[in-house]
């Protein structure tokens, strides 16, 4: 066959509303989580791959867009306005935020960003009266589209499914269109682009607004899974966590970034429900992958499939060739 699993969407969209089917309560649970990662890991992954702005404070608008659902969610309980609304307050956070940030580039992005997240994390730490403090606060508000609320495990998975599906494609329609293309090639070559004529900071400002938007969006779906929030989804670990599941899935992909997203809080649940030093063992198997696999999970999948596909077809005696590519899109992409 010319084409794989990695290359049939249509297969990879009914596994996913299969898998209810087969998974327990808990697996069902579980992948819920991993979706709404994986929407937050590819925001984030948007900026790192494509835009090359590495960032150590994007959790702080996952966090606020959490804590927007929480918060407003006190008093008005309409779905519609509350994620809109933490999507948009979070996009807004990072366009005026970006304003500053994106004059700088490198270690120095990096380190603004970090510092800017531990600003918001002080912030929604301190305010005890308002956020709970340390202690975090209940999200009070309801899962309920129009259709009735959604309490059920399964109801909510399927909503995380169709949200993942359509973050991912919309990214892919951005990453598409001339304006993704322009911040492609500024990451590939900002001098060339600055030559040509290229407003570099606006392509930058707007890819990182984008990206502070998505990921206020996973933030709001998380505050209606976990039912709780608190000021640790605003800290740097939890960034630093994004980063590494972005690196460990495959920088300069969407795909990569979920794949490392569910590779990333799969093991941790796994390993945690046998030892209580699962960080020291998780921290082993990312750093074998980053030595050995410097593409990632997504590069290494490629490089198996590529180096037994041939064995198989000279077996069946068919001169088809593999031809490069994952599920999604090149992994050069």
């Amino acid at each position: 066959m010319r084409a794989n699993i990695w290359r049939t969407p249509t297969l990879f969209i009914a596994i996913l509303l299969l898998l209810p089917l087969i998974l327990t309560n808990y697996g069902v649970k579980l992948t819920s989580e991993v979706l709404i990662m994986a929407i937050f890991v590819m925001s984030l992954g948007l900026i790192i791959g494509f835009a090359g702005l590495v960032s150590l404070g994007h959790a702080a608008f996952f966090g606020l867009g959490a804590y927007v659902v929480a918060l407003l969610g006190t008093h008005l309980d309409n779905t519609y306005v509350l994620i809109i609304a933490a999507a948009v307050i979070s996009g807004i956070v990072a366009f005026v935020s970006g304003l500053l940030f994106i004059r700088s580039s490198g270690a120095y992005f990096l380190m603004i960003t970090l510092a800017f997240g531990q600003m918001l994390f002080a912030i929604f730490y301190k305010m005890e009266s308002v956020t709970g403090g340390a202690d975090g606060m209940a999200v009070s508000a309801s899962l309920n589209l129009g259709f009735g609320a959604i309490e059920s495990r399964v109801g909510f998975y399927y909503l995380v499914t169709i949200a993942f599906l359509v973050s991912y494609y919309l990214l892919r329609v951005f990453i598409s269109s001339p304006l993704g293309k322009g911040v492609r090639g500024i990451k590939e070559n900002e001098s060339r682009m600055t030559a040509l004529g290229y407003n570099i900071r606006h392509y930058k400002l707007i890819v990182y607004s984008l990206s502070g938007m998505l990921a206020g969006f996973a933030g709001a779906l998380y505050a209606y899974f976990n039912q709780y929030v608190s000021p640790d989804l605003l800290h740097w670990m939890f960034s630093g966590q994004a980063l590494i599941m972005v690196i460990v899935g495959g920088v300069g992909t969407l795909v990569g970034p979920a794949i490392g997203a569910g590779f990333f809080v799969i093991l941790q649940s796994y390993i945690s429900s046998y030892t209580d030093r699962w960080p020291m063992i998780m921290g082993v198997i990312f750093v074998a992958i980053v030595l050995y696999g410097r593409g990632g999970i997504l590069q290494i999948a490629m490089l198996l499939w590529n180096k037994l596909r041939p064995k198989r077809h000279k077996e069946e005696e068919t001169p088809i060739l593999p031809k490069e590519g994952n599920g999604f899109e090149s992994v050069k992409g």
